[in-house]
């Protein structure tokens, strides 16, 4: 439900970059890429732009950009991890770009905060999704990457509000492992999901008073993508992070199996009519005034 930084690392992905970690934010991006994109388009990302998308991962923002942008523009997409700058590359190659064209896309490989990498001149905008939260210094790198773009250019940065992940009514077994995931997600008391400090960030990063969108996606039983999701989250976190955590011992005793966990949470939320509220895509954006 989330990228997320060990809290002993700078950098390190918690969740690690196999083809099953790959998969899941591949099934995350098709929940909320359609909000990232109208998002994107709101902020004023516009057809001929030069983009920057910080923490790309295998890319699903990268190709969104280059949707926007079309074929007059350009995107270079930027993560630290090669496993995912690889998984991004192959899919470039094999994308269709549609009747309309698309723009070219390339990737680097580049660890925040540092962005030393040659551009060929300042952006239009610089973008990322599920980047900020899990920095340890997330406004020093607003304020590096706010650098890299033209005066009157834009910085437009969306993340995950975790506040509002539940299951409405409340049902047992799905409960059981959203609060599981929101352990896992929460590190010092605060959550990684840095949605609603957006605002916050932007204005210590000397950034204008950024525009704000926020998007909450939901569904039940039938829904073929939120318990999905729900259940990979779960099972990639049950390895990662929740080992060693008292209450997570006691929740993993209730979920049981994690091989026949959606079955059973769809059978649980079909009984009861019920449906999961996921995190809030919490989007700000600002105009450059350097």
């Amino acid at each position: 439900m989330t990228r997320a930084v060990r809290p002993d690392s700078d950098s390190a992905y918690l969740l690690g970059h196999s083809p099953t970690e790959t998969d899941r934010l591949v099934l995350q991006a098709r929940l909320y890429d359609p909000i990232t994109e109208q998002a994107l388009r709101t902020a004023g990302l516009r057809p001929g732009m030069r983009v920057l998308d910080v923490g790309c991962g295998a890319g699903d923002v990268t190709f969104l950009a280059a949707r926007i942008v079309g074929p007059e523009g350009t995107v270079v997409g930027v993560d630290a991890a090669p496993r995912a700058l690889e998984v991004a590359r192959a899919r470039a190659v094999s994308r269709n770009p549609g009747p309309d064209g698309e723009a070219e896309v390339s990737f680097r490989q580049m660890t925040l905060p540092e962005v030393d990498i040659d551009l060929g001149g300042p952006v239009d905008a610089v973008i990322g999704r599920l980047v900020l939260g899990h920095l340890p210094d997330p406004v020093t790198a607003l304020r590096r990457l706010s650098r890299l773009v033209r005066p009157g250019g834009l910085v437009v940065f969306q993340d995950f509000d975790n506040f509002p992940l539940r299951v409405e009514p409340r049902t047992p077994l799905t409960s059981a492992v959203l609060e599981a995931i929101a352990t896992a997600l929460t590190v010092g008391g605060s959550s990684l999901g840095a949605g609603a400090r957006l605002h916050s960030l932007f204005r210590q990063a000397g950034l204008a008073s950024p525009g704000l969108s926020a998007t909450t996606p939901m569904g039940g039983a039938e829904h073929d993508t939120v318990l999905p999701l729900v259940a990979q989250t779960y099972r990639a976190l049950s390895r990662a992070a929740l080992p060693g955590n008292s209450r997570a011992g006691d929740l993993a005793a209730t979920i049981g199996d994690v091989d026949t966990l959606l079955g059973r949470m769809r059978a649980e939320t079909a009984e009861k009519d019920a449906v999961v509220v996921m995190p809030t895509a919490v989007t700000a954006w600002s105009r450059s005034e350097r």
